[in-house]
């Protein structure tokens, strides 16, 4: 890297920046991190599967939130960046999509859950009914951490006009069945991105279905163009399924020593994991102008 080469780092928040295992705030050492990336002159943008309200509720708590901070947020449903910052992209799933991932998930028997646009608050609605004990665990968790979630006895009978995603988590088999049957029903219409859940032991999976254009390496596209002076490489760090188009889209990417062996394999660098801070390790020799990390 050239000393007047200036980066473009984009990088996951859950499973790369948090372990979500144990922790609900971003370490000191990720946040100094990612800062003296930024103090080098490079952009670092969040690119995760959360929506606004979650990134916001999680960065507010962890007493760092620039205010230039760029976010692909949702797997590239929504992506946030500009001077000022603004909504660059916002893709969303009308009502006849909605209500008919609804009834695919039922039928499949995985409890749906929508998460409604950044307009209406980004507000999470799920149903009463049971759900598997990793769901009950992530709704308990993002209720405390982040609230604004909507409790309802039938999705359908909210009438909802969009939505920016309809998702659940459950057994990799039920999820992908279901996987199936939205690309055989929906194929032109919505998306599945499937990653594995870092609760329960890896055995959970999600299946989240967006807008047909959405993912984390076409956000990261949209993102780029409003910054045409940052001409350096594309360096992404990540942990997980989403995170393969992200690397697709990247000059170099690195995958945390936690990620599954097949993530790792499409990977340029293998970090490592969470738990020992792999990205601030990576994120630092990038700030001190070692590039490629090692």
């Amino acid at each position: 890297m050239t000393p007047a080469q200036k980066l473009f780092v984009a990088v996951d928040v859950d499973g790369t920046l948090l372990n979500t295992e144990f922790d609900d705030v971003l370490a000191r050492r990720e946040i100094d991190a990612m800062q003296a990336v930024r103090e080098a002159g490079h952009v670092l943008a969040l690119c995760t599967g959360r929506n606004l309200r979650s990134v916001e509720s999680l960065l507010e708590a962890s007493s760092w939130f620039p205010d230039d901070l760029p976010m692909v947020l949702l797997n590239g449903a929504s992506v946030w960046g500009g001077l000022p910052r603004r909504c660059l992209a916002n893709q969303v799933i009308g009502r006849q999509e909605i209500n008919a991932l609804v009834q695919l998930f039922r039928e499949h028997e995985v409890v749906p859950m929508v998460y409604g646009s950044d307009e209406d608050g980004g507000i999470l609605y799920h149903e009463t009914r049971l759900a598997n004990d990793i769901l009950s665990r992530y709704i308990a968790k993002r209720r405390s951490a982040v609230g604004a979630i909507h409790e309802t006895e039938d999705l359908l009978q909210l009438n909802l006009d969009v939505a920016l995603e309809v998702g659940s988590i459950d057994e990799k088999e039920k999820v992908m069945a279901l996987t199936q049957a939205i690309g055989k029903q929906l194929p032109q219409q919505v998306k599945v991105i499937n990653t594995r859940s870092l609760l329960g032991g890896g055995l959970y999976y999600w299946a989240e279905v967006f807008h047909a254009s959405c993912d984390k390496g076409a956000g990261l596209k949209v993102l780029r163009m409003h910054y045409p002076e940052v001409a350096g490489p594309l360096v992404a760090i990540g942990d997980n399924y989403n995170d393969l188009d992200m690397f697709a889209a990247a000059d170099f990417s690195v995958a945390m020593g936690n990620s599954p062996k097949d993530v790792m394999s499409e990977a340029d660098l293998v970090t490592k994991p969470v738990s020992e801070g792999g990205s601030a390790l990576v994120l630092n020799q990038l700030a001190q102008g070692i590039f490629p990390p090692q």
